[in-house]
């Protein structure tokens, strides 16, 4: 019983750590002039959503809960992990389970996008994806690409955003698990590993494991775990959670940002794994970590 009590505390603590941004309604969904917008909403125990329609297409992966998708006549059962394509001047809500309110990141991409392919947008049906694993690894690590442009406004933010949710739409249409990518095939294994350490810190979030990664770059799987830790001196998973952790860190002390979106910006699919990686790096939880920075 001491245990399970240990274990309820460590809970309670968590939970009020938290920063939730909860919502009683659907968000208002205004795209800017490049035609895409990504909206992180996380549904109180009252929401309540009326019927809409739009004139983009939207793609919506829930991250925790479950409920109805209510799409014209038909109903949607969803849960955790699920994701769902709702096509253009498609009448639409979301009912939620009233004991398990949903969190969601949802993608809107203007039709406009899809001019230079204009039988694309009638070709659109509604899709449900369920628990699809190297499928919802590449939907929730293109989200978070998606999210990180949004964020850090710059030169290149429309382009990227454009292109990186032309791969979402592309990769729900295909069910493609994750892409092929090869690097050209004349570089030595060693200059490679070099080039991808490199980036690392710009693309942490996006890296799965280490099976998609060392495929990804054609290196073998236990060359690969060879050569990354004689140059980093890590494994590869030690790596990419301290790149994740120090990420969380800046994050916490420049921004306001719930700590539930820090988590999964970060690349963690759960808190409990992120709570207890960054207190294993930071020696505390994130939220002291952010009262102490602030």
């Amino acid at each position: 019983m001491a245990n399970w009590a240990l274990l309820d505390l460590a809970m309670q603590a968590m939970r009020s750590d938290l920063d939730y941004q909860f919502t009683d309604q659907a968000l208002p969904e205004n795209l800017p002039p490049w035609g895409v917008l990504v909206l992180e909403s996380h549904h109180s125990s009252k929401f309540a959503m009326n019927w809409r329609t739009h004139e983009f297409v939207k793609i919506i992966y829930v991250w925790k809960g479950r409920g109805e998708f209510h799409i014209d006549d038909e109903i949607h059962q969803f849960d955790a992990n699920d994701v769902i394509v709702i096509p253009p001047n498609t009448r639409n809500r979301i009912i939620d389970d009233k004991s398990a309110a949903s969190s969601l990141y949802i993608c809107c991409i203007s039709t406009q996008l899809f001019n230079f392919e204009p039988s694309l947008v009638g070709s659109l049906k509604v899709r449900l994806q369920s628990r699809r694993h190297g499928f919802t690894n590449r939907i929730t690590s293109l989200l978070r690409r998606l999210i990180h442009s949004q964020r850090k406004p710059v030169a290149t933010t429309s382009i990227s955003m454009v292109a990186d949710a032309l791969l979402l739409l592309q990769c729900v249409l295909e069910l493609e698990s994750r892409s092929q990518i090869k690097l050209q095939s004349n570089s030595n294994e060693r200059s490679v590993m070099k080039r991808y350490i490199a980036d690392l810190p710009h693309r942490f979030f996006d890296e799965s494991s280490i099976d998609s990664t060392s495929q990804r770059l054609g290196i073998p799987r236990r060359s690969f775990t060879k050569l990354f830790h004689e140059l980093t001196g890590e494994t590869w998973l030690a790596h990419t959670r301290r790149l994740a952790v120090e990420h969380a860190q800046q994050r916490l002390c420049r921004t306001e940002l719930p700590i539930t979106s820090i988590a999964f910006e970060c690349g963690f699919r759960d808190l409990s794994t992120f709570y207890r990686q960054f207190k294993k790096l930071s020696g505390m939880s994130p939220g002291e970590y952010r009262s102490t920075k602030s």
